[in-house]
């Protein structure tokens, strides 16, 4: 089971190219298309994929085969709001659950899906969620530090974006516990 972006919902990255200048003492504006292109959304995805929370605000869809058991565990961290929940039957024919049949429920790092007042999910062929999830980075200070480190870190490699190498990982350690708040249980 994975979330898939479906759109973005804000019209901007959560960092700036001047929270990246003043990070990496940039003072003039040559490199700002490569830190807003590259740099940036290099690093809040990094971040994103590192956590397993949605950071910048957005879309997203979730297909299962069938319903788990009670609730379950959503993909992504940092829901902020379920859309619809809809089932197909073994015929094909698809309905969306009322709102009123399920609930959300956050537990600090992720988030679950439960039927409501102890209904049981119905039998499916197939379930699709829609869901919007990301964070408000005013809420988690240490997760846009870690971006700052990381945007810092990409641009003092950036010859290797250049030659079209690939990116060694950036040094985790003191950096990782940054991300923390918002990081996903390990699910097996």
């Amino acid at each position: 089971m994975a979330a898939v972006l479906v759109e973005y919902l804000d019209d901007s990255e959560p960092l700036t190219f001047d929270d990246v200048a003043a990070q990496c003492r940039i003072e003039d504006d040559d490199e700002r298309d490569f830190i807003e292109r590259i740099v940036i959304p290099g690093a809040r995805q990094a971040a994103e994929s590192k956590s397993g929370a949605a950071i910048r605000k957005a879309r997203y869809v979730e297909r299962l085969a069938t319903f788990p058991r009670g609730a379950f565990a959503l993909s992504l961290g940092q829901v902020l709001s379920v859309e619809d929940v809809e089932v197909r039957s073994a015929c094909g024919q698809s309905k969306a659950l009322a709102a009123c049949t399920y609930e959300l429920v956050q537990l600090g790092r992720e988030t679950l899906l439960a039927p409501s007042n102890g209904m049981l999910w119905p039998d499916t062929a197939a379930v699709t969620i829609t869901y919007q999830a990301g964070i408000d980075l005013s809420r988690f200070p240490s997760v846009r530090s870690w971006m700052l480190l990381a945007a810092a870190w990409a641009y003092d490699h950036r010859e290797l974006f250049a030659k079209g190498q690939a990116l060694a990982a950036m040094p985790g350690g003191y950096a990782d516990t940054l991300l923390a708040p918002i990081c996903v249980p390990t699910r097996f």
